[in-house]
């Protein structure tokens, strides 16, 4: 560390012990924050980016605020935005929830100066653009600041919230006309540019600003083998979405990019095909606002309660075509066509993933068969089902031999299935290991690259069925979570990994390891510029298709070849 950094945290700290706190003056008014002198930052939580979306606002493009907020006590997080009306793990109760909800949160090290800018990490969060927010814990930003301090390269931490489900996902024709699509990846724009405007305030760089999301949201539901519904939104593309939007024009809001388990092929829908038309027609028929015009539909529709908005307003929501904001077909078809902004990029997924994501429940070839029906065109289901035997001992959750999950895992039931490992390899690949090696393979030549393969099954997830390298898991790390409220978990249905006093050694090296590696990149653009005691040289993905597998067992470097033919057979016959 800079020995003028050290001399401006013990001045900065001092500070804070006299009871003052830190205020930054923005475009809108003077933020008053909170230090953390034990931690040697200031925290700036639940700042205003936008108008608030509400009455007349309500289901339009956000918009900037135009008036001074005079000083505002920027102590604590603001209220997550609005999630799914459902009861259960996609509810955001466990938090203050309200439609008033666009805020982002700054945290800083102490001792940064306008001139002496340093760069910047915006967290997207995950969770199927219908739950999720900035205040939940798991997404403490204290500790990847506090990696990037300890490499001797600070960055501030940003984390937003943006609207979510029927609030920020609608479709519809009527929505269509007006321009009011994909509403919540547009307040994700929004805040990208509040930080251009602000960051520099706090001591940040508005040329080096990374942008970092996690999360593939994706749901075949089996009522019965014989009634299958397909769900797919995604949550991790809403970095992929910021970089290839409008068709990939370059509005200098970012020059990076971090993308965890999530590159998946799905074109985006048009705003009134049937699926999502049938959500917008419910909340018509629901609440009423049966008008015989689009835009006097949309009037009732925003002067309703938000309790009876939610509850009227169930149904498939998410990305997309409007057009405009994202006028491509998807997002592979964006990488092919140039329709990108040139960024390096840090990608990769977890060993396990298709244990998240598969349905349960296959006994049969023909029960396999009509799960792969929905990812795979007719014609090359049966290369499929040669590429992914019924070998259990091949299947996920991998290097677990002949092993069958119990049905009933941490409580939770899943359908015993003969063929489930069968299913959640091809599933699992299809969703998140085909895709970073695709995009990898794609553009690794044209921008710097790295791609990791996340390996350690965590030595507790707190809740539910991950068990195994699966979905979400990795998130711990990166973050070095330090958290430890279990009983909170619990009682919410959260699956979390503490990695602080009383976790194993191993697993606290690897969240040391792993949050130091991503600080590294957002500061340097370059993971290998991370201060710990030994470490593996990280190649970028063009010297030689590697990756690097994170693991407590000992990190190593792998080529990037793991089920090669059944990952070619995805490339080639199942992404378009």
């Amino acid at each position: 560390m800079h020995k003028a950094f050290l001399v401006a945290t013990w001045v900065f700290t001092a500070v804070a012990a006299s009871g003052l706190r830190p205020t930054v003056n923005i475009n809108n008014g003077t933020v008053v924050g909170v230090d953390l002198p034990q931690f040697g930052q200031s925290l700036f939580l639940g700042i205003p980016y936008a108008q608030p979306p509400v009455g007349d606002l309500r289901l339009r493009p956000p918009r900037s605020i135009n008036t001074s907020f005079g000083q505002l006590d920027a102590s604590a997080y603001g209220p997550h935005c609005w999630s799914a009306f459902t009861t259960g793990i996609d509810d955001n109760t466990p938090f203050n929830n309200s439609e008033d909800c666009l805020t982002l949160n700054v945290i800083r090290p102490h001792g940064l100066f306008e001139n002496t800018p340093v760069p910047v990490l915006v967290w997207i969060h995950g969770g199927g653009l219908t739950t999720g927010g900035s205040a939940d814990l798991r997404y403490n930003g204290t500790y990847l600041v506090q990696a990037s301090v300890a490499n001797g390269n600070p960055i501030i931490f940003v984390s937003i919230n943006y609207r979510l489900a029927s609030l920020g996902f609608l479709g519809g024709k009527a929505l269509a006309e007006e321009g009011s699509l994909n509403l919540g990846l547009r307040d994700q724009r929004l805040a990208l540019h509040w930080v251009q405007e602000n960051i520099a305030n706090f001591g940040g760089d508005p040329k080096k600003v990374t942008i970092h999301g996690e999360s593939v949201w994706f749901k075949i539901v089996l009522h019965v083998l014989s009634h299958v519904d397909l769900c797919l939104t995604v949550g991790g593309s809403s970095v992929h979405a910021q970089i290839i939007a409008y068709a990939g024009r370059d509005d200098k809001l970012f020059n990076q990019a971090i993308v965890q388990s999530d590159t998946w092929n799905g074109n985006f829908s048009l705003p009134d095909a049937s699926i999502y038309q049938a959500t917008y027609d419910s909340l018509l028929a629901e609440t009423n606002c049966t008008n015989s015009s689009g835009s006097a539909q949309l009037s009732c529709i925003r002067t309703l309660p938000i309790d009876r908005f939610r509850q009227s307003s169930v149904g498939v929501t998410g990305m997309l075509f409007d057009g405009d904001f994202l006028n491509v077909p998807g997002v592979m078809p964006a990488y092919r066509a140039g329709n990108w902004v040139k960024v390096p990029f840090l990608v990769g997924s977890n060993t396990d993933e298709g244990r998240t994501f598969a349905p349960s429940g296959a006994n049969t070839t023909a029960d396999v068969e009509a799960i792969m029906g929905l990812l795979v065109p007719a014609e090359h289901i049966s290369e499929a089902l040669e590429l992914y035997p019924d070998v259990p001992g091949l299947g996920c959750p991998f290097n677990t031999g002949d092993f069958q999950l119990d049905p009933v895992q941490n409580g939770i039931f899943a359908t015993p299935g003969a063929q489930n490992k069968r299913v959640a390899a091809f599933v699992g690949d299809v969703l998140t290991a085909a895709g970073p090696r695709w995009l990898a393979q794609e553009i690794s030549s044209q921008v710097p690259f790295w791609k990791y393969r996340f390996n350690h099954q965590p030595y507790a997830v707190t809740f539910g069925v991950e068990d195994y390298i699966g979905h979400f898991v990795e998130v711990a790390y990166v973050f070095n979570s330090q958290n430890n409220d279990t009983d909170f978990w619990i009682k919410n249905q959260f699956h979390a990994t503490y990695l602080g006093a009383g976790a194993p050694i191993a697993d606290r090296f690897l969240g040391v390891s792993m949050s130091r590696a991503w600080a590294s990149f957002a500061a340097t653009g370059d993971p290998n510029n991370a201060n710990v005691s030994s470490k593996l040289h990280w190649p970028k993905y063009s010297e030689g298709g590697e990756n690097m597998v994170w693991q407590t067992q000992g990190s190593v470097i792998e080529k990037d070849k793991f089920r090669e033919e059944g990952m070619k057979f995805i490339m080639d016959k199942v992404f378009f």
